[in-house]
C-alpha cells in the first residue's frame, strides 16, 4: 500500500512539474482562446506564469498583460488566469477564463477606462481628462456577445471638468448590464440646482465602443451657453452629445 501511495505522488508530482514546461501560448490555443478571436504578437512564460504583448480581440488592440495561473480552478476542468492588464485605453485586472471556446468570462475585476484617449469621447473630457472605474463579480461574453453582467461603475469626469459643467455634483455611478448584446456602462449624477448628467457607454470585445452624454433638467445660462462650445447640441430643453458616427443608446433618457 505504501508503495502504491508513492507511486501516485510521483505521477502527480511529475505531471505537475511536465505542465511547468508548456508554453504559454501552447496552452490557450488548446483552450480555444484563437477560435474566439484572441490573438497576440508575443507570448512569453509557460502555462503556469508569462504574458502576452501585443493581445488583440476580433482586431482590435487591448495592448499587454501578465498571466498567473488560478490552479484551484483546474479542479473544475476550467484554465482560469489572473490577468494584469495595461493599454492605450486604460489597465485592470480580473481571474479570466475561456469556455467552449467562445465563452470568456471575467471574475472579480477591477477595469480603469482612460477617456482621455479615447477618440469618441467629447473634446472636453479628451481636454481635461477623465476616467470610468468599473468592478465587480462577473462579466460574460459569448464571442462579442454580452451575455453577463454585474457590477457598478464610478467616473470623476464631473470633477475634472468643473470649469464646463459647474460643481455640487453627487457621485457620477450606475450598474453595469447586458444590453443589446453590448456591455452598457450607465452613469449618472445631478446637482443640487437640479441640473441631471447622464451618459452612456457601450462596448464588447473587438468592436468600437459608442458613448453619450445628455444633461438635462435646470440648465443655467451660462451653462446653456458653455455646452455647445463643448461639442452639445440642443435637443429640446436638454444638450446631447453624441460623436459622428454613433447612435443614441436606446432607452437614454429625454
Amino acid at each position: 500500500m505504501i508503495r502504491f501511495l508513492f507511486l501516485i505522488i510521483l505521477l502527480v508530482t511529475g505531471a505537475v512539474v511536465g505542465l511547468a514546461f508548456v508554453p504559454l501560448a501552447a496552452a490557450l490555443k488548446l483552450s480555444g482562446a484563437a477560435e474566439n478571436g484572441v490573438s497576440w504578437t508575443a507570448a512569453r512564460g509557460s502555462i503556469y506564469s508569462g504574458g502576452l504583448d501585443g493581445l488583440s480581440v476580433n482586431g482590435t488592440n487591448y495592448g499587454n498583460a501578465d498571466l498567473t495561473l488560478d490552479a484551484s480552478a483546474l479542479i473544475g476542468g476550467t484554465l482560469q488566469y489572473t490577468v494584469d492588464w495595461i493599454g492605450t485605453h486604460g489597465q485592470g485586472t480580473a481571474k479570466v477564463s475561456v469556455e467552449s471556446g467562445r465563452t470568456v468570462t471575467l471574475r472579480d475585476y477591477v477595469i480603469s477606462l482612460d477617456l482621455e484617449d479615447y477618440e469618441r469621447a467629447a473634446k472636453w473630457i479628451r481636454q481635461v481628462g477623465g476616467k470610468i472605474r468599473l468592478a465587480g463579480p462577473a462579466i460574460q461574453f459569448k464571442g462579442s456577445e454580452c451575455v453577463l453582467a454585474e457590477g457598478v461603475a464610478t467616473s470623476d469626469v464631473l470633477d475634472r471638468n468643473r470649469e464646463v459643467l459647474g460643481s455640487g455634483w453627487s457621485e457620477l455611478r450606475g450598474d453595469i448590464v447586458c444590453d443589446d448584446g453590448k456591455l452598457l456602462v450607465p452613469l449618472e449624477s445631478e446637482n443640487a440646482a437640479g441640473t441631471r448628467f447622464s451618459s452612456y457607454l457601450r462596448v464588447a470585445p473587438g468592436t468600437p465602443g459608442r458613448f453619450e452624454a445628455r444633461i438635462s433638467g435646470r440648465i443655467s445660462r451660462a451653462l446653456a451657453f458653455a455646452l455647445p462650445l463643448a461639442g452639445f447640441n440642443r435637443d429640446g430643453d436638454a444638450f446631447v452629445y453624441v460623436p459622428k458616427a454613433a447612435t443614441r443608446v436606446p432607452g437614454s433618457p429625454e
